[in-house]
């Protein structure tokens, strides 16, 4: 794309997708964490139980491997198994220092127990998460690298025997594991959310502190082992989201910030050069917009066991899937005025139509004068019958049955030279003398064509225009007999037009792995957790496609906004402006004036909540910091004893100079060594340096309301509204330059 396209392309582009990131940021705003762990939005309604299913904050992750999922079961067994007794799987020679057990039952089970454990977390890999070969998860701890970093710090020398004994590291691996705590309860409910939200993470713990592992291939000692448990625990707890997160806005950003970088129009299929998907920016208003009719509607049609093995199986699902008419096996209609129901005046006919009335039955020889002299004569195409795999006597039954007595039809031969059907319309007694219904006749036929042509039957499933097969996409992998990922060459099927509920109900057909790209359609059909499992997909796919990742907790945030009700809630004012939220919240999005209108109406309270309520009332918002209050008991303050100790009356006793903040005319709390910050932890380091006299303790400034001076600073013009409530003051400073309070450094 190039020249005036691409500038227009850009142009149309940036406002499309400025405007996509404005409805997520509005439909997310007042998303956050919260301290119980749960996400809610304003008005206290859980989106989800756990952020992003593990509680992790998204900054924290990275890429890493399980290596579980993609070795063989033979690479599995010589990387993780330790068998005292069997020569392949003992520990080698000089491994540990003398003296350290290896031999002992107790040692060897619990060796057992851990390999059990690498098994089952291996089982869960390939059946219940992953379903492929994929073995790379964004998680958070980067173990790899803090055992590099281990090995650095200690100076581990890789030649020396280790003096970490085996059942010391199955021991303290096993308790670091049950230390990671994301959900903090006991009853079963909590204990269930806890595994699962660290399920992945401690698969990932296991394989990367294995016993061979630590020992054979990193060479880990005690002290560097004891280092890296430490590490890791102290890294987890700091990968853990902060409550006051607003992570619906990071979502909404990170969701927003790709769509920029996608293109406006393209039409890409891998699979199927002629069978073309809308992807890009247009693709992603249908996803978040829950449009009803796509452009494009599609079947992934995957078949059972045995019918994907060969095409002329699959090909035997095409033909019940595809949808055909009658028009699509004509190759040509003629109307042709031939007065003789008993003869014809074309040669090619008179074989079956003087055969037809040889021996005609009773109720043909009645209708035989209200015949009309009129015929509407069909040509089907041989080769499109073949490959529909229909019939003459079928199609010709077909069109009996639709119009009953009204039509007379007469058809030729499966085996003949050309196949041909011929109608003639049987009008009711009396109206064969009417001279308008006779001259209007051939007309009418004409109507009765497109009738017959669109509106008749014969095979396959309405809505499925096309049906393509293809085997190109290894979509299926299966474990092999070796334990190791094998793709699997299958037949398939792709679809243009889509009819989901049907398609599901066709014999042959693998109701469990076919999916929609409409997600309206699958919701309709499936509910709604399908519904939200087809929305993910689909953002997933277009985001994809354009290069682009964003991680899984943004996109499952937005899905389940929008299915947090039970229903597909679209991201444009029809979804947004149709919820619970206050109407100060509402009102800034779209509609405006409506919605101020009808709350003022109604007398609606607005709690102020939300995000978008406290900018427009200029408070603080409900987040971050904000997100809690400071509650002081005053009656309880009154018995308080006070400790003359403490540096607390030379604090108020400054506080009462001015404000907390430093600067320019504020009472200054924090202090100052020359131009650099004199922080809290630098006080403390000094304090831990045994500096307790305040001749040790640098000076520091104050910054002091004081008297008029020499040093006068010109008074600010009050705004308007300042001028009505307060009378205007002129602000004056002296700078001080005074030693450190004996208070303080007590």
């Amino acid at each position: 794309m190039g020249g005036r396209e691409g500038l227009i392309d850009t142009a149309i582009k940036t406002a499309e997708t400025g405007y996509i990131q404005r409805r997520l940021v509005k439909a997310l705003e007042d998303v956050k964490v919260c301290y119980d762990g749960t996400v809610r939005n304003a008005s206290g309604d859980i989106l989800q139980f756990v952020y992003g299913e593990d509680g992790m904050d998204a900054a924290f992750m990275e890429n890493q491997t399980l290596h579980g999922n993609r070795l063989d079961d033979q690479a599995f067994e010589d990387k993780y198994r330790v068998d005292l007794l069997d020569p392949r799987f003992k520990l080698p020679a000089n491994t540990l220092q003398a003296g350290l057990d290896l031999s002992s039952a107790e040692l060897q089970k619990a060796l057992d127990g851990e390999w059990a454990g690498l098994l089952e977390d291996r089982r869960l890999l390939r059946q219940f998460i992953m379903k492929d070969n994929v073995s790379s998860l964004p998680l958070p701890v980067n173990i790899s690298r803090i055992i590099q970093n281990g090995q650095q710090i200690f100076h581990l020398d890789k030649r020396k025997p280790s003096d970490l004994p085996p059942a010391y590291i199955v021991e303290r691996v096993a308790a670091l594991a049950d230390r990671l705590i994301v959900i903090h309860g006991a009853d079963s409910l909590a204990v269930e959310a806890q595994d699962n939200a660290t399920l992945l993470f401690k698969i990932l713990l296991r394989s990367n502190l294995a016993t061979r592992v630590v020992l054979v291939e990193h060479k880990l000692n005690r002290e560097t082992f004891d280092w890296v448990c430490g590490e890791v625990e102290a890294k987890f707890n700091q990968s853990l989201v902060n409550p006051g997160e607003m992570c619906g806005v990071l979502a909404a950003q990170s969701i927003g910030e790709p769509a920029t970088q996608m293109t406006l129009n393209t039409f890409h299929y891998a699979g199927v050069s002629s069978k073309n998907v809308t992807l890009g920016v247009p693709r992603l208003k249908e996803v978040m917009n829950v449009a009803t009719n796509i452009k494009t509607p599609s079947l992934t049609v995957f078949l059972t066991d045995e019918m994907r093995a060969s095409i002329e199986t699959a090909k035997l699902v095409q033909t019940d899937l595809e949808h055909a008419t009658l028009r699509t096996v004509t190759a040509a209609v003629e109307i042709i005025f031939d007065p003789s129901p008993q003869e014809t005046v074309i040669e090619e006919d008179k074989e079956f139509v003087e055969g037809f009335f040889a021996m005609p039955d009773e109720g043909t020889e009645e209708k035989l004068d209200r015949m009309s002299p009129w015929v509407l004569r069909l040509e089907l195409d041989r080769a499109k019958m073949l490959d529909k795999s229909l019939e003459i006597d079928f199609v010709a039954g077909k069109i009996s049955e639709k119009f009953q007595d009204d039509l007379h039809v007469i058809y030729s031969d499966q085996n003949s030279e050309k196949l041909i059907i011929r109608c003639r319309t049987i009008s009711e007694p009396g109206e064969k003398e009417d001279a308008e219904i006779q001259a209007n006749e051939d007309m009418f036929l004409q109507k009765l064509e497109v009738e017959l042509l669109d509106k008749i039957n014969l095979r396959g499933i309405e809505g499925i225009q096309r049906v393509f097969m293809t085997n190109n996409d290894e979509k299926l992998q299966v474990v092999s007999e070796r334990g190791q990922w094998e793709k699997v060459k299958e037949w398939y099927l792709e679809t243009d037009g889509s009819n989901f509920k049907r398609v599901l109900a066709v014999e042959g057909v693998d109701a469990v792995r076919t999916y929609s790209n409409n997600c309206v359609e699958i919701y309709d059909t499936l509910g709604v957790e399908a519904g939200r499992a087809a929305l993910y997909s689909e953002l997933h796919l277009v985001i994809s496609f354009g290069g682009s990742y964003v991680n899984y907790r943004h996109l499952s945030l937005l899905c389940d906004l929008m299915t947090q009700r039970g229903r597909l809630m679209s991201i444009t004012r029809h979804g947004i402006n149709r919820t619970d939220a206050g109407a100060l919240s509402r009102c800034s999005f779209e509609e405006t004036v409506e919605i101020l209108m009808e709350a003022a109406a109604v007398g609606d309270r607005d709690d102020c909540e939300g995000v978008a309520e406290n900018v427009l009332l200029g408070q603080v918002a409900h987040m971050g910091t904000g997100a809690f209050d400071v509650s002081l008991d005053l009656e309880m303050l009154k018995d308080i004893v006070v400790d003359h100790r403490l540096p607390v009356a030379a604090l108020m006793a400054a506080q009462q100079q001015g404000g907390m903040t430093p600067g320019p005319g504020a009472g200054g709390m924090t202090p100052y060594e020359g131009q650099g910050r004199f922080s809290v932890r630098r006080l403390i380091s000094l304090r831990s340096l045994g500096r307790s006299t305040t001749a040790d303790l640098p000076s520091f400034f104050f910054c002091r309301w004081a008297s008029p001076t020499s040093k006068t600073r010109a008074p600010s013009r009050p705004s308007s509204m300042e001028a009505r409530t307060r009378p205007p003051r002129t602000n004056t400073w002296r700078t001080v330059r005074a030693p450190w309070p004996a208070a303080w450094a007590a």
